[in-house]
């Protein structure tokens, strides 16, 4: 008798679960179109302009906005509509900064889509502003689709009970916007739009084009070129405090008739700590390096060949020229080991006299370097 029982329990269970199996295996109900007009926010760290996707909800946000696309996807590349995404930035310093910050957030979340759906540049218009969004100062508005002249599609006629009141929408504060509550941040669209919205995108909208900023930079160390051993850096800001570079440098002279050697190359990776960055291209920073080299030198008599290694800490500051252009410059300190053989030019040949060590401690970079960040132009506009 104890067995029917079980056997009922385990019955209902599974046919308890089996509508989370149905949507696991894909089977479930699909989810429910988009409106067009929808607003999806995408939250930042005050004072930073990277995008971080597990961010105060900016995980549900993309995938609010990855079903977007993909339901408009049609209307999208057809040119019939673009999307729009304003940034919002009030968490820095002055105007000029929170102006630069909001332009190079709303770039970073253009990307994620342009790189992980299959979006194009020109399916994007953006618009940046120094002021808040509904009282939140770090925020990036994908404020849905805006449809061409003459392309709108209908809105649906849904009317009220007569018994419900009117809807009253009430204005986002700063914290009001949780991880968990993301999926419902259809924020007042068309009606909450300032003033200073643009006007609907028309079929002659002018080409605009626009350099945007990416994380590598390439520097050459005028000090090192100037001493006939050409210098290449490679560096990448993995954030705003934090990067990594590596260093290369070699001088390969000789004249055979004179014993005269010149020959020397090193290649130095450095971890830096940024800080307080004032931008892509200003700021201080301390850094960690090692490496090691190569050298044979003589100077018309007593050479030395050899190899050795090195480890150390430095400091530099980088400040921007122009546009597009920096000058960075530093020094470091540390530790340096080297093993060398002497040797003697005599009679045409090289005689080896003997392997020495030397240990040094002490300055061993020297820096002032040109720069620059690289960057794409991006095309914005354009006829449809």
């Amino acid at each position: 008798m104890i067995i029917r029982p079980l056997l009922k329990n385990c019955l209902l269970a599974i046919l308890a679960l089996f509508p989370l199996w149905a949507h696991a295996d894909g089977n479930g109900p699909a989810p429910h179109r988009m409106r067009h007009d929808t607003t999806i926010l995408f939250r930042f760290v005050p004072g930073n302009r990277i995008f971080y996707s597990p961010y105060k909800g900016n995980d549900e946000a993309i995938a609010l906005a990855a079903q977007l696309i993909k339901q408009h996807r049609e209307d999208i590349i057809s040119g019939k509509a673009y999307i729009l995404i304003r940034g919002f930035c009030g968490s820095f310093g002055s105007k000029a900064a929170n102006l630069a910050a909001a332009k190079e957030r709303s770039n970073h979340v253009k990307s994620w889509f342009i790189t992980h759906h299959g979006m194009k540049e020109d399916y994007y218009r953006t618009k940046n502003s120094t002021f808040s969004y509904n009282g939140i100062k770090d925020v990036v508005a994908l404020m849905g689709l805006q449809y061409v002249d003459g392309d709108a599609p209908a809105a649906p006629q849904e009317p009220l009970p007569a018994e419900q009141p009117e809807p009253v929408e009430q204005p986002l504060q700063a914290d009001s916007v949780p991880a968990t509550e993301q999926k419902d941040a259809v924020a007042a669209v068309a009606d909450t739009v300032p003033d200073t919205e643009p006007a609907p995108m028309t079929k002659e909208t002018a080409v605009v084009h626009e350099y945007a900023a990416t994380p590598w930079y390439i520097k050459s160390n005028l000090v090192y070129d100037a001493l006939l051993m050409p210098s290449l850096e490679v560096e990448y800001r993995i954030s705003d405090r934090w990067s990594a570079a590596v260093e290369g440098n070699m001088a390969w002279w000789h004249n055979n008739g004179k014993h005269k050697y010149y020959q020397l190359a090193t290649i130095i990776p450095e971890a830096r700590y940024w800080f307080k960055p004032q931008g892509n291209r200003r700021g201080h920073y301390v850094g960690l390096f090692g490496g090691g080299g190569w050298y044979d030198l003589e100077n018309g008599g007593r050479g030395y060949k050899g190899e050795g290694g090195m480890v150390g800490v430095s400091y530099g500051y980088m400040f921007p020229v122009g546009k597009y252009f920096a000058f960075e410059a530093g020094i470091g300190v540390g530790f340096m080991t080297t093993e060398y053989e002497e040797y003697l030019p005599i009679d045409g040949h090289y005689v080896y006299q003997q392997t020495s060590r030397t240990n040094y401690f002490g300055p061993l970079k020297l820096k002032f370097a040109f720069t620059w960040n690289i960057g794409r132009w991006m095309e914005k506009g354009g006829n449809k």
